[in-house]
C-alpha cells in the first residue's frame, strides 16, 4: 500500500493506492456470449414495419405447412428462429452508444480548482493562505 500526497482529489485526505490479488475458482464455467440486441426503433418507420410484417407472414406460412404432430419444443424453436432471423435481416443490430465518462464542464471545474489549490500552496504564510 502506498500514500500519494500530491494527488488532486479535492479533499484534505491523502490518496491511497493498494494492490490486491485474488485467486479465481478453477471450476468457474465460461459464460455464454450475449446475443446482440436488434434495433427495434426501426419499427417506428412505417415502411420498415410493413416489410417486417410481410417477412414474418411468409415465414409463418412456411411453418404452417409443416406437420402439425410435432413436439411443442420443436414448434417453439421454429417460431423463435423465425422471429430472430427476420429481425436480424430486416431490423439489424443496435449499436452501443458510449457516453463520455466526464464532460467538458467538469474538466473546466477541475482545472480551476487545481489553479486555486496551486495559488494557495504558493503562499508563504498562514495569513496569506487564509485570505484567498
Amino acid at each position: 500500500m502506498r500514500n500519494k500526497r500530491g494527488a488532486d482529489i479535492g479533499s484534505d485526505h491523502h490518496f491511497m493506492i493498494a494492490d490486491f490479488r485474488f485467486k479465481m475458482l478453477a471450476t468457474r464455467k465460461k459464460t455464454e456470449t450475449r446475443r446482440k440486441k436488434c434495433n427495434v426503433q426501426k419499427l417506428q418507420i412505417p415502411s420498415v414495419r410493413e416489410e417486417f410484417k410481410l417477412e414474418l407472414k411468409n415465414r409463418f406460412s412456411i411453418l404452417s405447412t409443416r406437420n402439425e404432430d410435432t413436439d411443442i419444443e420443436v414448434s417453439w424453436k421454429a417460431i423463435k428462429y423465425a422471429y430472430v432471423e427476420t429481425s436480424e435481416k430486416i431490423l439489424g443490430f443496435r449499436e452501443n452508444q458510449q457516453k463520455e465518462w466526464i464532460s467538458e464542464e467538469t474538466w473546466k471545474q477541475t482545472e480551476t480548482r487545481k489553479l486555486v489549490k496551486e495559488n494557495v500552496n504558493r503562499r508563504k504564510t498562514r495569513q496569506q493562505k487564509m485570505s484567498t
